[in-house]
């Protein structure tokens, strides 16, 4: 380098230096600027509120909220709405612009031009700051470790590649992957921010790690969160339906088949649901609630040539059936007047609407629908024609008389008299320990005195006429009006009338009693535990209730001398030796029947009544499709838990021949029991005819072990058919079902003189699908199976499905039965092979009315500790009632079989 290029650049290096500000020219233009900022922003907004109520109020904390100044509180709120609030993210992008613009224009003031770069930065700073306010939700782009396994009781499994790998404490967990727990089993998670969730038995959660803050999403079961301090972000838990935000406070989320539920135990959260948010304090809870629709029915059906009698027969049957429901329809009764008179040792109670008046309409309606009805009538004027005809219209006569000077309830009590019971009254068992049934109603006196002694005298000569004549004596019926106990007598049945009300019974101290009752308006019976459950009832409306003391009646049988111990032990294994209490209720409102029943326990459930595990998620049911005809499922205690409290088995002695042999199945039978768990599902999903489309699933949590059990089962069987020369034999096939392991298990026998060719050979396939056995008749129907598991559109999406749910406060069942039998029904006459005559074709209609009557319903069964509820919820027609109408269909199925075969006879 010359002098002259050396001097050049020695003045640059002056002249830059000369250009720099001194340290108080710098101080002086930052006064002059904070000056400039204040001025254009004006004076500041004193934020006193942590309430704000319009978009207006937010936009004018933005100057607060750029400094920092708002409270922790407030800071909360102005997040949340700035996440779904496009105004506010614009009013905010502009108030922080004026800033941008106040520096730059200090940057052209102070004219630094060496540092021009840092206006670039700024700019690139704030694009990437901008991005982060305005998508705060989006996952973090690293996902690993993002929490550990911090307790196990049980086991819990993270799912991988469609199988379950279990987890230990110390595991790590990486973001987006789905954890399960186990029946039985409950887990502790600790995520990178310090907060922990405490997972329920049976629950299928993930998390996700987010700028903003971690995410939780539920699929299924309760977790338990204590969420740590989460700074300016917050905590969110979602399910399905709503969305709970959290900056630190405890709190559970439940997602289960009837829907979400969030509980707060501390601090607060905010819920979002359908659109409106809703903050909770401790003690608060809130649930979802699920839209529903009506369903659409298809119904065409063929018939065999001797189908028109019995449709005929069928239509009549089914209108009668449905004007008895209307005749039985009772409005709701929540008075506890005449409860709170029964006698203190009541050991049964039945209340029902007024008896003698309901029986009398059910039978004018009968009559009615008979007279009308061309199929009918010749049974009727058959019967008529008899003198017993004629006898029960009098007898109906009678009791609809009566039944008219009576109130709205009629309760029948049965108290045990001088102890323990050991028998109804006049039975041989005893004289003084007996139960004693008393009658009460509230009663028009007047009325009912007026026409007393006209009906029993004519009931007394129908009854005479029907050979009752006590020996050839003159007949009477022994039933007397009483206006004081004192002058009933034993073994006579006496009729109390006080004010407006009747006890009837047939044993004088008992009648006593009901006096001095009600001369005090409550009797002892009113306190006692049984009361109170009653009592419960009555509070929630009923239409027919009973009760039974369980404990009354057994205990005198299991300690009586007579009863051998090898019924007592019967009596222990059962479980029913802890039974207390039997609660049942029936409403039938509008076709629409709801039937609930409680087993109440003294502690907690033992025995068979154990079998049955506490309400959870039932992963299972979503595999079965939204038209699913029916389908059951029920959790039950993990299957080898059951085995092993039922001991060792054995078969023989141990030096017995085949010993070892036996033992070696009895191995084998404990591996597969071993692989499975306690959650099973089975259920019809598409036609019934020609080959039954059902479904079964059954938990697995260790498909490798159980499936290396199945096999080595089949290769069993194969080897003793081999090695006693049967010819018969299993083969496993594997396959791929929609990514996922499967096999088609075929059994094939040959036909012989014991075995017909129909039963020859019969086959199935499975497949491993994260955690659970699925098998079906074919594999397509394994494929739909998964289809509607991963879609997550399964039968609990169903609205018929949910609207049947119980409103109970569970989210979940222990186990449940859902049935659209009635369409089975008319599927099973659709696929008849039959040509249709013009009287059939007008027939078409009555299978209409006929699925109308056998609509959806859903029998469910909750196992709490020391209480057993089941309910029924939906068409009037119980399943027992449809089994019969489809044992009813069964000359219709047989009959175009038998004519086919006469045709080929006849070839």
């Amino acid at each position: 380098m010359n002098d002259k290029t050396h001097d050049k650049l020695s003045e640059a290096v002056d002249a830059i230096k000369a250009d720099i500000p001194t340290d108080a020219e710098i101080s002086g233009a930052a006064e002059r600027v904070k000056a400039a900022i204040e001025n254009k922003r004006g004076p500041q907004t004193v934020i006193s509120s942590d309430s704000w109520d319009s978009i207006e109020d937010y936009i004018s904390a933005i100057p607060a909220y750029l400094d920092k100044t708002l409270t922790e509180q407030q800071t909360l709120l102005f997040d949340e709405e700035l996440r779904s609030s496009l105004p506010l993210r614009r009013a905010l992008n502009e108030a922080r612009g004026h800033h941008s613009k106040s520096a730059d224009s200090f940057k052209q003031k102070s004219r630094f031009k060496t540092m021009r770069w840092l206006a670039s930065a700024a700019t690139i700073a704030a694009l990437a700051f901008l991005f982060i306010a305005v998508s705060p939700d989006l996952p973090s782009f690293n996902q690993t470790r993002l929490a550990q396994v911090s307790a196990v009781d049980g086991e819990i499994y993270q799912i991988v590649d469609g199988g379950l790998q279990e987890l230990t404490p110390g595991s790590w967990i990486d973001g987006r992957q789905r954890i399960r727990s186990a029946a039985g089993s409950s887990a502790i998670i600790t995520l990178d921010d310090g907060s922990e969730i405490e997972v329920d038995e049976r629950s299928e959660l993930s998390m996700t790690r987010r700028g903003s803050g971690n995410r939780i999403d539920v699929s299924r079961g309760r977790i338990l969160v204590v969420a740590s301090p989460q700074g300016s972000g917050t905590l969110d838990v979602f399910t399905d339906e709503f969305m709970v935000s959290v900056t630190g406070t405890i709190f559970e989320v439940a997602h289960g088949a009837k829907g979400s539920r969030v509980a707060v135990i501390e601090g607060s959260v905010n819920v979002s649901l359908e659109g409106n948010v809703s903050s909770l304090v401790p003690g608060e809870a809130l649930g979802s609630r699920s839209e529903f629709k009506s369903l659409n029915l298809e119904n065409e059906i063929t018939w065999s040539q001797d189908a028109d009698e019995y449709i005929a027969m069928l239509k009549e049957v089914s209108a009668l059936q449905k004007d008895i429901q209307a005749a039985m329809d009772s409005p709701e009764r929540f008075s506890t007047r005449l409860l709170n008179l029964v006698p203190e040792n009541t050991a049964a109670y039945i209340a029902v609407p007024n008896a003698p008046e309901k029986i009398a309409e059910v039978y004018e309606v009968i009559h009615k629908r008979v007279q009308s009805s061309t199929v009918l009538t010749n049974s009727w004027t058959e019967f008529e024609s008899t003198e017993e005809s004629e006898h029960l219209e009098t007898i109906m006569a009678w009791m609809q008389e009566i039944g008219d000077t009576l109130g709205d309830e009629t309760v029948l009590a049965l108290a045990i008299k001088d102890g323990e019971f050991t028998g109804v009254r006049g039975d041989t068992q005893g004289e003084n320990d007996h139960l004693t049934p008393v009658v009460l109603s509230e009663v028009d006196a007047d009325a009912f005195r007026a026409s007393f002694g006209k009906q029993v005298a004519q009931l007394a000569e129908s009854l005479k006429a029907e050979g009752f004549d006590d020996e050839g004596n003159e007949f009477e019926i022994d039933i007397v009006i009483v206006d004081d106990a004192s002058d009933a007598v034993d073994d006579q049945l006496s009729v109390l009338l006080i004010d407006d009300l009747l006890v009837a019974s047939a044993d004088a101290e008992t009648l006593q009693t009901m006096q001095a009752n009600i001369a005090s308006g409550s009797s002892s019976f009113v306190g006692s535990e049984l009361h109170q459950l009653l009592e419960s009832s009555y509070s929630q409306g009923t239409e027919i209730l009973g009760a039974i003391n369980v404990v009354e009646f057994v205990s005198p049988f299991a300690h009586s001398s007579k009863t051998s111990e090898q019924a007592r032990q019967a009596l222990e294994e059962s479980g029913i030796s802890t039974l207390k209490y039997i609660i049942a209720q029936y409403e039938q409102q509008d076709g629409a029947t709801t039937i609930a029943a409680d087993m109440h326990f003294a502690g907690e459930r033992s025995g068979i009544m154990s079998l049955l595990a506490s309400p959870g998620s039932m992963g299972s049911l979503e595999f079965f499709s939204t038209e699913t005809t029916f389908a059951t499922a029920l959790l039950a205690r993990e299957p080898i838990a059951i085995v092993e409290e039922l001991g060792d088995i054995r078969i023989g002695s141990d030096d017995s021949p085949g010993a070892n042999d036996a033992q070696a199945e009895i191995q084998l039978f404990y591996d597969i029991v071993s692989g499975v768990g306690g959650e099973m599902a089975f259920g019809l999903d598409g036609p019934a005819l020609p080959t039954p489309a059902w479904k079964a699933v059954i938990e697995s949590y260790d498909q490798v072990e159980l499936q290396a059990s199945i096999a080595a089962a089949v290769q069993r069987f194969n080897d003793k058919a081999a090695l006693k020369d049967v010819n018969a034999s299993i083969t496993l096939t594997p396959s791929n079902v929609d990514g996922y392991t499967g096999y088609r298990l075929d059994l094939s026998i040959d036909a012989s003189e014991d075995v017909p060719a129909m039963l020859t050979s019969a086959s199935f396939n499975y497949a491993y699908v994260e955690g659970y056995l699925v098998a079906a008749a074919n594999e397509a129907l394994v494929d739909r199976a998964i289809g509607f598991y991963t879609s997550g559109s399964g039968l609990p999406t169903d609205s018929e499905f949910q609207d049947l749910m119980t409103r109970d406060g569970y989210l979940d069942y222990s186990a449940l039965f859902f049935s659209r039998l009635g369409e089975m029904i008319g599927g099973i006459m659709s696929s008849l092979p039959a040509v249709l005559s013009e009287e059939q074709q007008q027939a078409l209609s009555l299978i209409d009315e006929l699925d109308a009557e056998m609509g959806p319903s859903l029998t469910s069964v909750l196992a709490l500790p020391d209480k057993i509820h089941v309910a029924h919820n939906g068409s009037s027609q119980l399943p027992t009632q449809v089994v019969s109408q489809l044992a009813a269909l069964l000359p219709l199925i047989e009959s175009p079989r038998l004519e086919d075969e006469d045709k080929k006879a006849e070839q």
